[in-house]
Protein backbone atom coordinates (compact mmCIF):
# COMPACT_ATOMS: atom_id res chain seq x y z
CA UNK A 1 0.00 0.00 0.00
CA UNK A 2 1.36 3.54 -0.69
CA UNK A 3 0.15 7.14 -0.59
CA UNK A 4 0.63 10.09 -1.36
CA UNK A 5 -0.08 13.73 0.49
CA UNK A 6 -2.58 15.65 -1.81
CA UNK A 7 -0.86 19.23 0.15
CA UNK A 8 -3.53 21.03 -2.57
CA UNK A 9 -6.66 19.55 -1.25
CA UNK A 10 -5.52 19.45 2.27
CA UNK A 11 -5.08 22.92 1.89
CA UNK A 12 -8.48 23.75 -0.05
CA UNK A 13 -10.31 21.34 2.92
CA UNK A 14 -8.47 23.80 5.64
CA UNK A 15 -9.69 26.91 4.15
CA UNK A 16 -13.48 26.02 3.90
CA UNK A 17 -13.19 24.37 7.60
CA UNK A 18 -15.94 25.86 9.68
CA UNK A 19 -18.11 27.46 6.86
CA UNK A 20 -21.53 27.34 6.02
CA UNK A 21 -23.29 27.46 2.84
CA UNK A 22 -26.09 29.43 2.80
CA UNK A 23 -28.96 29.69 -0.49
CA UNK A 24 -31.37 31.34 -0.77
CA UNK A 25 -34.00 32.54 -3.79
CA UNK A 26 -34.53 35.58 -1.90
CA UNK A 27 -33.63 38.80 -2.86
CA UNK A 28 -31.23 41.29 -0.88
CA UNK A 29 -33.45 43.71 -1.01
CA UNK A 30 -35.78 41.25 0.68
CA UNK A 31 -33.56 39.07 3.01
CA UNK A 32 -30.13 40.72 4.26
CA UNK A 33 -27.22 37.91 4.82
CA UNK A 34 -27.69 38.02 8.77
CA UNK A 35 -32.13 37.65 8.26
CA UNK A 36 -31.26 34.63 6.12
CA UNK A 37 -28.81 33.30 8.51
CA UNK A 38 -30.99 33.69 11.55
CA UNK A 39 -34.29 32.06 9.61
CA UNK A 40 -31.82 29.26 9.03
CA UNK A 41 -30.97 29.22 12.93
CA UNK A 42 -34.68 28.93 13.38
CA UNK A 43 -35.30 26.39 11.19
CA UNK A 44 -36.23 22.80 12.44
CA UNK A 45 -33.04 20.44 12.02
CA UNK A 46 -32.98 16.79 11.66
CA UNK A 47 -29.76 16.35 13.41
CA UNK A 48 -31.54 17.35 16.47
CA UNK A 49 -34.11 14.23 16.04
CA UNK A 50 -31.08 11.56 15.26
CA UNK A 51 -29.27 12.97 18.25
CA UNK A 52 -31.88 11.76 20.63
CA UNK A 53 -32.53 9.01 19.43
CA UNK A 54 -28.56 8.00 19.69
CA UNK A 55 -27.54 9.52 23.04
CA UNK A 56 -30.87 12.13 23.78
CA UNK A 57 -34.13 11.29 25.61
CA UNK A 58 -35.50 8.37 23.16
CA UNK A 59 -32.45 5.95 22.28
CA UNK A 60 -32.59 3.05 19.94
CA UNK A 61 -29.23 1.92 20.92
CA UNK A 62 -28.45 -0.72 21.81
CA UNK A 63 -31.39 -2.82 20.80
CA UNK A 64 -31.16 -5.92 22.62
CA UNK A 65 -33.78 -7.66 20.34
CA UNK A 66 -33.74 -10.42 18.26
CA UNK A 67 -37.16 -10.63 16.29
CA UNK A 68 -37.11 -7.68 13.82
CA UNK A 69 -40.81 -6.96 14.17
CA UNK A 70 -39.99 -6.12 17.69
CA UNK A 71 -37.49 -3.74 16.88
CA UNK A 72 -39.38 -2.11 13.78
CA UNK A 73 -42.33 -2.21 16.59
CA UNK A 74 -39.71 -0.13 19.13
CA UNK A 75 -38.36 2.17 16.52
CA UNK A 76 -42.24 3.16 15.06
CA UNK A 77 -43.09 4.37 18.97
CA UNK A 78 -39.77 5.97 18.99
CA UNK A 79 -40.46 8.12 15.97
CA UNK A 80 -43.97 8.86 17.52
CA UNK A 81 -42.11 9.89 20.67
CA UNK A 82 -39.96 12.00 18.21
CA UNK A 83 -43.05 13.79 16.22
CA UNK A 84 -44.83 14.37 19.46
CA UNK A 85 -41.39 16.18 21.25
CA UNK A 86 -41.11 18.04 17.49
CA UNK A 87 -44.29 19.01 17.92
CA UNK A 88 -44.69 20.60 21.18
CA UNK A 89 -41.79 22.69 20.76
CA UNK A 90 -43.35 23.80 17.50
CA UNK A 91 -46.72 25.08 19.28
CA UNK A 92 -44.55 26.14 22.38
CA UNK A 93 -42.12 28.11 20.52
CA UNK A 94 -44.88 29.50 18.11
CA UNK A 95 -47.01 30.25 20.90
CA UNK A 96 -44.07 32.31 22.68
CA UNK A 97 -43.15 34.20 19.62
CA UNK A 98 -46.59 35.06 19.10
CA UNK A 99 -46.73 36.64 22.22
CA UNK A 100 -43.58 38.24 22.05
CA UNK A 101 -42.90 35.99 25.70
CA UNK A 102 -40.27 33.65 27.28
CA UNK A 103 -40.70 31.16 29.94
CA UNK A 104 -39.42 31.11 33.02
CA UNK A 105 -39.12 28.59 35.37
CA UNK A 106 -37.56 25.51 33.21
CA UNK A 107 -33.99 25.51 34.55
CA UNK A 108 -33.46 23.42 37.98
CA UNK A 109 -31.82 26.21 39.98
CA UNK A 110 -32.13 28.94 37.76
CA UNK A 111 -35.83 29.72 38.67
CA UNK A 112 -35.75 33.41 36.83
CA UNK A 113 -33.55 32.08 33.59
CA UNK A 114 -35.69 32.78 30.64
CA UNK A 115 -36.21 30.91 27.40
CA UNK A 116 -38.22 31.26 24.03
CA UNK A 117 -36.98 28.19 22.77
CA UNK A 118 -37.86 25.74 25.39
CA UNK A 119 -37.16 22.00 24.63
CA UNK A 120 -39.57 19.25 24.93
CA UNK A 121 -36.92 17.65 27.60
CA UNK A 122 -37.78 20.44 29.64
CA UNK A 123 -41.40 20.75 29.40
CA UNK A 124 -41.68 17.57 30.23
CA UNK A 125 -39.46 17.79 33.06
CA UNK A 126 -42.05 20.58 34.55
CA UNK A 127 -44.18 18.09 34.92
CA UNK A 128 -41.84 15.00 36.74
CA UNK A 129 -43.04 16.02 40.66
CA UNK A 130 -47.31 15.47 39.50
CA UNK A 131 -48.24 12.45 41.50
CA UNK A 132 -51.82 10.48 41.26
CA UNK A 133 -53.03 9.14 44.95
CA UNK A 134 -54.76 5.76 44.68
CA UNK A 135 -56.12 5.39 48.55
CA UNK A 136 -58.24 2.02 49.37
CA UNK A 137 -61.66 3.27 49.01
CA UNK A 138 -61.16 3.83 45.55
CA UNK A 139 -61.23 7.45 45.87
CA UNK A 140 -58.37 9.54 43.55
CA UNK A 141 -56.35 12.67 44.21
CA UNK A 142 -53.34 13.90 42.19
CA UNK A 143 -50.94 16.86 43.06
CA UNK A 144 -52.04 20.45 41.82
CA UNK A 145 -50.86 21.90 38.91
CA UNK A 146 -48.58 25.16 39.57
CA UNK A 147 -48.41 28.09 38.05
CA UNK A 148 -45.75 26.68 35.16
CA UNK A 149 -47.67 24.05 34.12
CA UNK A 150 -50.81 25.78 33.63
CA UNK A 151 -48.52 28.14 31.26
CA UNK A 152 -47.19 25.43 29.50
CA UNK A 153 -51.07 23.60 29.16
CA UNK A 154 -52.30 27.12 28.06
CA UNK A 155 -49.44 27.80 25.39
CA UNK A 156 -50.14 24.08 24.32
CA UNK A 157 -53.26 24.87 23.87
CA UNK A 158 -54.18 22.15 26.17
CA UNK A 159 -57.14 22.27 28.62
CA UNK A 160 -56.29 21.68 33.00
CA UNK A 161 -59.61 19.75 32.78
CA UNK A 162 -57.38 16.78 31.66
CA UNK A 163 -55.35 16.92 35.33
CA UNK A 164 -59.00 16.09 36.63
CA UNK A 165 -59.15 13.02 38.18
CA UNK A 166 -62.97 11.76 38.15
CA UNK A 167 -64.19 9.90 41.03
CA UNK A 168 -65.26 6.21 40.81
CA UNK A 169 -68.55 5.80 41.67
CA UNK A 170 -68.85 2.36 43.78
CA UNK A 171 -71.59 0.04 42.55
Amino acid sequence: MTFQRGDSAIAHQQLIAGWRLYVTNAHTERLTLEQAVNSYREQWQPERGFHRFKRGHLPALPIYFQDEERIRGLMFLLTIALTLFTLMEFVVRRQLAAAQQSLSGLYPGLPKRRTSRPTAEKLLAAFSELTLYLYPDGSREITPLNSLQREILHLMKIPESIYIVPQLVPD
